[in-house]
């Protein structure tokens, strides 16, 4: 896995700019592989809704849209399920707090306020836990999976 510098040079290569979502969606597939644990199968994932973010997943977790192995749903949801070709698998979502800080940091970025990449760098180094929530696939009824 790469440093987390490193990580973002290379989403901003691919996304085109630093953005909130974008880092957001980093965060949410390291939580998601870190909850996942080790594993030798193929991984694909799915994200429930198109925003930025898909470009910070595909980049953490390897799975990438062009090779069909994350899949973007229309379901309005900031959640990411990553799971392996066994079966075994984690669901990570971003919490309202994160969001909330993500469209305040958009804000402060359409402003040209510079206290904008504070709040990136703030949104790329805080504490997981008050970003993301994760738990795994077993414990997801059926009927959301």
């Amino acid at each position: 896995m790469p440093a987390l510098p490193e990580l973002f040079l290379r989403i901003h290569a691919r996304h085109g700019h630093y953005c909130p979502m974008s880092t957001l969606g980093a965060r949410l597939g390291l939580a998601a592989l870190q909850g996942l644990g080790e594993t030798t199968t193929e991984l694909r994932a799915w994200y429930q809704i198109e925003t930025c973010a898909v470009d910070g997943i595909a980049l953490t977790t390897g799975c990438l849209p062009e090779d069909g192995r994350l899949t973007v749903l229309a379901e309005g949801r900031h959640r990411l399920r990553l799971q392996d070709d066994s079966g075994h698998g984690t669901y990570a979502e971003l919490t309202t707090g994160a969001l909330e800080r993500a469209a305040a940091c958009r804000r402060l970025l359409d402003a040209g306020d510079p206290a904008a990449e504070a709040a990136l760098a703030a949104l790329r180094s805080d504490p997981v836990d008050e970003l993301v929530q994760v738990w795994s696939v077993a414990e997801e009824p059926a009927s959301n999976a």
